[in-house]
């Protein structure tokens, strides 16, 4: 993977985290509309700020929330098919997935290739 591909890749997890994001929006508006938005579950809230946490971290290509984001992402939907056996959406998720694993190659593409570029300009420039 190169610079370019790498950049791609985590452009688009980002992105599709932000589809995520809001689809949890308009399906928590969509919950909240049978009663309050009292009524809604606080964890939906919880989700929706690590969520937002996590993309901003891919956004700025830290390794550590393109993991974590992919990770919470599978966690939570086997979560839900598991505990709720609402197996609604498997190819979506596995699509969504797909991109946020996409997302954590890319960036640690990205700082591997920003490290091997750093060190050798340093060989050059050390002589």
């Amino acid at each position: 993977m190169d610079l370019e591909q790498a950049n791609a890749s985590i452009r688009i997890a980002w992105k599709m985290s932000l589809v995520s994001i809001l689809i949890t929006v308009m399906l928590t508006l969509v919950y909240a509309s049978g009663g309050s938005m009292g009524q809604v579950d606080w964890w939906n809230w919880v989700d929706l700020v690590l969520m937002l946490a996590l993309t901003y971290g891919v956004y700025k290509k830290h390794r550590a929330s393109a993991v974590t984001l992919f990770v919470y992402y599978v966690v939570g939907k086997i979560y839900v098919w598991i505990f709720y056996g609402v197996f609604l959406g498997i190819p979506i998720a596995a699509v969504f997935a797909y991109f946020f694993f996409r997302g954590i190659q890319g960036v640690f593409a990205y700082h591997r290739l920003n490290s091997e570029y750093a060190d050798d300009t340093a060989v050059k420039y050390s002589v």
